[in-house]
């Protein structure tokens, strides 16, 4: 089911846990519950969500988080769902975001937690560590398997929307707690192991050029898309030896670059690139209108054509640069 109407939250109650964790801050938060029944069939019942609004120097960026969920959609991409909507009581507009785990059966535990034991000093606030080379060398061993593939699709996802916020605490792992067959426990007299995944690419709405203002965009020629992309850069470093910010566009050529002599990273390449060139701008064409005629959504919500406009040029240009890199020609 696809939203065309703004939800509101008013009827929803806040999450006790949560209730004094997120201050008032740059981009204000807090957690709600759903009902058990919103007669939308898109919602989880009794689910934990987070509200999320705007700076206050950018009206409209809660719809980042929406339409980076939506790009992930396209992109084939695992981010939480993000919805528009409204608390008509306190006259607030924001992205209500699911919560992507259930306590009890799934905890999370995030990056930071990683190299906070494997760098020392690290700096857990600025996260100045935060590298790549680091993130490659843990999970192999905690997640194994896909994960080369994993952190290269994280690295993609955030060079197409240009989020700069990915830090060491903005993603991480879900860990399950899983029965054994009771031919393992025989086995092994082991009762229960831990899974270990990636969870969603979460918390995405410094991305997007949120911060340009429409006084700025509408004026931007082709030649000045391409230089504020090219400027964009990742929160995550190359490694601890080079504390240099990666660039988005330079991620891209430093995996086509690491698959010459990788057969690994050679198919992480291959599947990067594929991802690119299926991607449908009409898809995303659709999500930008549907946001920007979200029915019920306030007047200080909504969603302006222009940076409609914006977004999917941007976007589309990034895409574009990003797929050169990916073989060598940026």
């Amino acid at each position: 089911m696809i939203q065309t109407e703004a939800i509101d939250i008013a009827g929803w109650l806040a999450d006790e846990k949560f209730a004094n964790a997120y201050p008032e801050g740059a981009r204000p938060k807090r957690v709600v519950v759903s009902p058990a029944d919103t007669g939308l069939e898109f919602i989880r019942p009794d689910w934990r969500y987070m509200f999320k609004l705007s700076s206050d120097r950018a009206a409209e960026q809660f719809w980042a988080e929406i339409i980076a969920y939506e790009i992930g959609e396209l992109l084939g991409v695992s981010v939480p769902p993000a919805y528009a909507a409204f608390d008509s009581e306190r006259e607030q507009c924001g992205a209500l975001i699911e919560w992507f785990y259930k306590e009890g059966s799934t905890g999370f535990f995030s990056a930071g937690n990683f190299f906070n034991n494997l760098i020392q000093d690290f700096d857990r606030d600025k996260g100045r560590q935060h590298n790549l080379e680091t993130a490659v060398r843990f999970n192999s061993t905690a997640v194994g398997g896909d994960h080369l593939y994993c952190i290269w699709e994280m690295l993609l996802f955030d060079t197409v929307i240009g989020n700069t916020d990915r830090h060491q605490d903005n993603w991480g792992h879900l860990l399950a707690v899983i029965k054994n067959p009771e031919r393992v426990f025989k086995e092994t007299r082991n009762r229960f192991r831990v899974e270990w995944g990636f969870a969603p690419w979460f918390d995405n709405g410094t991305s997007l050029g949120y911060q340009i203002p429409p006084n700025k965009f509408t004026q931007w020629r082709s030649d000045a898309y391409d230089r504020y992309i090219i400027r964009g850069q990742h929160h995550m470093r190359y490694s601890e030896r080079n504390l240099t910010q990666i660039g988005h566009i330079a991620s891209m050529r430093l995996a086509f670059n690491l698959a010459k002599n990788d057969a690994e990273m050679a198919v992480v390449v291959f599947r990067l690139r594929k991802k690119l060139e299926e991607f449908d701008l009409a898809g995303l064409t659709k999500v930008l209108d549907r946001c920007t005629s979200m029915n019920g959504m306030p007047d200080g919500g909504k969603f302006s054509a222009k940076r409609a406009e914006f977004v999917y040029r941007l976007t589309r240009r990034r895409i574009e640069i990003a797929l050169d890199a990916l073989y060598g020609k940026h």
